[in-house]
């Protein structure tokens, strides 16, 4: 992988994880307004990069016969 999809998969990771600290910190409070819009817009993508990266890795193995 390049360092730029490196970059933004950890820039991505990064954002998830914060935007639930945030969320966690605050038990029985709203959340930020931010911290809602960064969630439900970024763990899409991110499901997305992770189920798009275990199938690609499958793929790759099972074309270069190191399946399993």
């Amino acid at each position: 992988m390049e360092w730029f999809k490196r970059y933004v998969v950890s820039c991505l990771i990064a954002v998830v994880f914060f935007a639930g600290f945030d969320a966690y910190r605050r038990p029985g409070e709203d959340a930020h307004l931010a911290t809602i819009l960064v969630v439900s817009a970024g763990w899409p993508v991110f499901a997305a990069l992770v189920v798009g990266g275990s199938i690609g890795d499958a793929v790759h193995g099972l074309k270069h016969g190191k399946a399993g």
